[in-house]
């Protein structure tokens, strides 16, 4: 078992995991720290993995279009 105390500023409990007390490991694993397990998707309110650039797999797909812009069919002739 990990020896030492908690290393969050002011915790004294003896260390569980990554250097955390019990408490504080279950919170770190749910990303409730300031400092997460991973870097979380940037769309307002996912706690996400990013998978792609600073999104997660569901954002990541969902570029918004261009104003203006359209899909041409192939083949049209123009």
């Amino acid at each position: 078992m990990p020896k030492g105390s908690c290393k969050l500023d002011g915790c004294e409990k003896p260390v569980a995991g990554k250097g955390y007390c019990a408490r504080h490991y279950k919170a770190w694993r749910r990303g409730a720290l300031p400092k997460a397990r991973y870097k979380t998707c940037t769309h307002e309110a996912c706690r996400k993995p990013r998978a792609i650039g600073s999104k997660c797999e569901e954002h990541g797909h969902k570029a918004p279009a261009a104003a203006g812009e359209t899909a041409a069919s192939p083949g049209a002739a123009g």
